[in-house]
């Protein structure tokens, strides 16, 4: 037996702060995996500030439109997908709910950093502030409160699943049976 199922079936509880339950990584996800992705971040930035100094000011792109359409059906189909996951209570809502407001912070950004014009420009901040970045903010909430609900769940089955190997334990030991 694991020592963190050792711990789990004597009720030890690996508490963080304020008393809820650790979370620990997938185990089917190597360890390394975060060391790579961290020091991939790490060694982007001197490429990012090469960007910043090297890239002009301005440049003409080719399918500008296509991309800017692609980007938003993209973004309605996160939408839709996350609003139909609430209403039918799908599991794993917290994962479209975080990507839909990356997408809208993403499409706030460019918007506002890519209009040609004042006039634009001020079009792009104001639904940038009034409607991208808090549906954003909204859609995080969402997710953090699902992610909370989804791991609330888990506890509640996981108590219950210890309650009944207890409770079969306990019935087997009385008609002289052992179980591992």
């Amino acid at each position: 037996m694991s020592a963190d199922l050792a711990h789990e079936e004597h009720g030890e509880n690996h508490s963080a702060a304020g008393g809820d339950r650790g979370v620990t990584p997938p185990r089917n996800v190597p360890h390394w995996t975060g060391w790579l992705l961290l020091a991939l971040g790490v060694f982007t930035l001197p490429w990012t500030a090469n960007l910043a100094v090297y890239l002009p000011d301005k440049s003409e792109a080719a399918h500008y439109n296509a991309s800017w359409v692609g980007f938003d059906l993209l973004l309605c189909a996160l939408l839709i997908r996350t609003g139909w996951s609430l209403l039918h209570r799908r599991a794993y809502v917290e994962v479209t709910a975080a990507m839909t407001a990356v997408m809208l912070f993403i499409d706030a950004w460019f918007d506002v950093l890519s209009a040609p014009t004042t006039k634009e420009f001020i079009v792009a901040l104001g639904l940038a502030l009034c409607v991208e970045v808090p549906l954003g903010v909204f859609c995080l909430w969402v997710s953090i409160r699902a992610e909370y609900e989804r791991r609330r769940r888990e506890e509640l089955m996981s108590a219950l699943v210890r309650r009944l190997l207890a409770l079969n334990r306990r019935t087997a030991a009385r008609r002289g049976h052992r179980l591992p």
